[in-house]
């Protein structure tokens, strides 16, 4: 399992630059059912990396949408069917092509969206279900990407939405110097570019075998070393050191994002073949825990510090032994 899925990621990456750690973390997100948001100015190929998830899934469908302040639930979950209104006086969505069949989903600039589009994504990114007229729809939806350029505006009523979105990651512009001048260079053909997703396509997850790594990830099991790291992890974010001269801050991560943290860690184990949750899975996780940009690097250093904590009580011991 480990081999596939290092030739998938390999296969996604090829022709992009610098975006590793976006990808294999939404491909992460995607196998565990979750939803992430990237955080960045414009033109840093933030809807290339939705577009790589795409291949990452065979004979997946997507859906990409630049939000804007006069976006309406039509533009996303697909329009009122008339007919159905006139027959059977249904207030139905003709949703074919829409989000609400889409396996890969792209929302940009996701903070213009209106009231009634992101309350309806809530239930959307949670229960993966829409509410179609009178019928529920189980959504195919395996991975929803959103993007901005700014954090959501306090005391408008965004931080449920916010939350859902569990893994959090800052994109940038392309920082070495030699990937900046290939970029620069690089001209694809579309030949290349069908290549390209043919390649991915070759190693690509089935619908089948999604829904059973599914439940094969619900049986991973989780070390109590992992359970005390986390503990610990929790115990510190009450006082994040994030700036020397200002006070500590209290990171709040609700029970529900802890609980969809740890299945973000059993499908890292089933990734890498293991049948239990180990320490090595939680170092990812700082990208889950931060609110403001300014936090994400001093939670990192607490993350890491809890993973080797038992490390250097060992080595305390063995100093004070000696």
């Amino acid at each position: 399992m480990l081999e596939r899925f290092k030739l998938l990621l390999r296969d996604m990456n090829r022709g992009i630059y610098e975006k590793e750690t976006e990808i294999s973390l939404s491909l992460l997100a995607a196998l565990a059912g979750e939803s992430v948001i990237l955080l960045g100015p414009p033109g840093v190929a933030k809807s290339m990396v939705a577009r790589q998830l795409k291949c990452a899934f065979r004979g997946a469908r997507n859906f990409e949408y630049l939000m804007s302040r006069f976006s309406t639930p039509d533009e996303i979950f697909g329009p009122v069917s008339i007919q159905k209104l006139k027959t059977s006086d249904t207030y139905e969505r003709a949703v074919e092509g829409y989000l609400p069949t889409a396996d890969v989903v792209f929302l940009d600039e996701i903070w213009k969206a209106g009231p009634a589009i992101q309350n309806t994504l809530l239930t959307v990114i949670n229960e993966k279900l829409f509410r179609n007229g009178i019928r529920e729809i189980v959504l195919p939806l395996k991975l929803l990407v959103a993007a901005s350029n700014e954090l959501p505006a306090k005391g408008e009523g965004l931080e449920a939405l916010w939350d859902r979105f569990v893994i959090r990651i800052e994109s940038r512009p392309i920082r070495q110097e030699k990937n900046f001048r290939e970029m620069l260079l690089e001209v694809k053909s579309e030949e290349q570019s069908s290549a390209a997703e043919g390649k991915a396509n070759s190693n690509a997850i089935t619908a089948e075998e999604y829904a059973e790594w599914s439940k094969a990830i619900d049986r991973i099991g989780v070390k109590e070393e992992v359970l005390d790291a986390i503990s610990a992890i929790r115990k510190s974010l009450r006082a994040v050191n994030v700036d020397e001269a200002a006070e500590r801050r209290h990171v709040y991560v609700s029970d529900r994002r802890w609980k969809n943290i740890m299945r973000l860690l059993r499908t890292s184990a089933f990734m890498q073949d293991r049948a239990e949750v180990a320490v090595c899975d939680l170092l990812p996780i700082y990208h889950c825990l931060w609110q403001e940009p300014e936090e994400r690097d001093a939670i990192r250093a607490l993350v890491i510090k809890a993973l080797f904590a038992p490390h250097a009580d060992k080595l305390v011991e063995m100093k004070n032994a000696l």
